[in-house]
């Protein structure tokens, strides 16, 4: 039997990135191919989060993870983040087009394995089917076709070892995200950053903790229900907390500064706030206030200039022409 699209249909279209079927079409999942498209067809600018919530029936929390994942691919951008060059091909090139840079070759993802060969894979690795059996039993339910495909993608494609897939599980249920779209972001993400061993999955699950901590501040300041901070926004946790060593006080702070020169969370901003202060070693509020106060003396002693008695007093000059007498003294001839 043949098929073809029924013409009408094509009376209200929206447009659709190539690079979702060329590269994504099999390794998304069903709801992150839904929330995409909704995007897509509803507001690709300025999507409306809670509204396609309603619209799919997911939960919120849900649908930050099936988001994600099109974050880390780079086809949807954070208000925060400067969108990179998308993987699409234009459609019409307006200009002849330049050779492109070369780049490594990526490693093919392969094709999702089929049930058989999954029977098989764990009857070969003990390894793998205990942590099969493990991650059931952390998870409170049967591991299915797509968990499967999961934990052996993260394994062979990712190089994850099956103890590092342990704490990365348990730490993905100690969160409350036990979904298989949440734990493969992850893993991926791990997977990049090379973190295979046991001490720098533990490292990571630390900074990890200490990020959404850090996040539950300056949620609850910014008005935010998100329930963890975006990949993005967590560097950024990671990087003022750990490399800089700010605490909790001076990231807020740095909120405060922010939200008084821009009208939206804006995570680039506060890393210029803190990279100043981290610069000129300012590590409480107290440094920051004091340093702003030796700011405006030396403004001010600058606008009076070197000289006191050749300075003029602004405040003194608005006093004195509002009360001050007004005297006339004729000047001398002797006078010089």
């Amino acid at each position: 039997m043949r098929y073809s699209v029924n013409p009408n249909c094509f009376r209200s279209t929206f447009a659709v990135p190539t690079a979702l079927v060329d590269q994504h079409i099999r390794l998304a999942n069903e709801h992150q191919l839904k929330v995409l498209l909704w995007i897509l067809r509803n507001d690709p600018v300025q999507p409306d989060v809670d509204a396609m919530c309603r619209a799919l029936k997911i939960l919120p929390e849900d649908a930050q993870d099936y988001l994600q994942y099109w974050v880390l691919t780079g086809v949807l951008v954070t208000e925060d983040a400067v969108p990179a060059p998308a993987p699409l091909q234009a459609a019409v090139a307006a200009e002849p087009p330049k050779p492109a840079p070369q780049k490594q070759p990526e490693l093919p993802k392969p094709e999702k394995p089929s049930a058989a060969e999954i029977a098989a894979r764990l009857e070969e690795s003990p390894e793998l089917a205990q942590l099969v059996r493990e991650a059931q039993t952390m998870l409170g339910k049967t591991i299915g076709y797509n968990g499967l495909c999961t934990l052996l993608d993260l394994h062979d494609h990712y190089g994850l070892p099956t103890e590092v897939l342990f704490m990365l599980i348990e730490y993905c249920v100690s969160v409350g995200k036990s979904n298989y779209a949440y734990i493969a972001s992850v893993g991926a993400d791990w997977g990049a950053r090379e973190i295979d061993t046991l001490e720098r999955a533990a490292e990571q699950i630390e900074a990890l903790r200490s990020a959404n901590s850090l996040w539950s501040g300056v949620a609850r300041a910014a008005g935010l229900k998100n329930p963890r901070p975006t990949p993005k926004q967590a560097v950024f946790l990671r990087k003022w907390q750990k490399d800089w060593g700010f605490d909790e006080t001076m990231i807020l702070l740095a909120y405060e500064e922010m939200a008084e020169h821009t009208g939206k969370l804006n995570f680039a901003y506060m890393d210029k706030v803190l990279q100043n202060w981290h610069t000129q070693g300012l590590a409480s509020p107290d440094a920051v206030a004091a340093a702003a106060q030796t700011r405006q003396a030396a403004a001010k002693a600058q606008t009076q200039g070197a000289d006191p008695s050749a300075s003029y007093d602004i405040d003194a000059f608005r006093e004195h022409s509002l009360h001050g007498s007004l005297q006339y003294k004729k000047k001398r001839k002797t006078d010089a």
